[in-house]
């Protein structure tokens, strides 16, 4: 993953172009409950979610090395199919 410097309190800015990076027919990102989609992050990845991730070249069913808590992917209600009582 790319060091995001204006994430690190850091005096140094750069481009965020996660919104490049994110697929959202492979990841499962966009979908979950824990995901904030205003700055690409997660309570597993609170610095910003790996490339791999946002990309869904890697699925996140279970822990991850690296990550800060034991948070997974849980599809967010929001997504889900409802035919309205029809």
């Amino acid at each position: 993953m790319v060091k995001r410097l204006y994430k690190n309190g850091d005096n140094y800015s750069c481009t965020d172009d996660r919104h490049e990076i994110l697929n959202l027919y492979a990841s499962q990102c966009a979908y979950c409950k824990h995901f904030h989609a205003d700055d690409y992050y997660c309570s597993a990845y609170p610095d910003g979610i790996p490339d791999e991730l946002l990309r869904g070249t890697q699925k996140h069913n279970s822990p991850i090395k690296g990550q800060v808590c034991d948070t997974v992917y849980e599809r967010d209600k929001k997504w889900e199919y409802s035919d309205n009582g029809r």
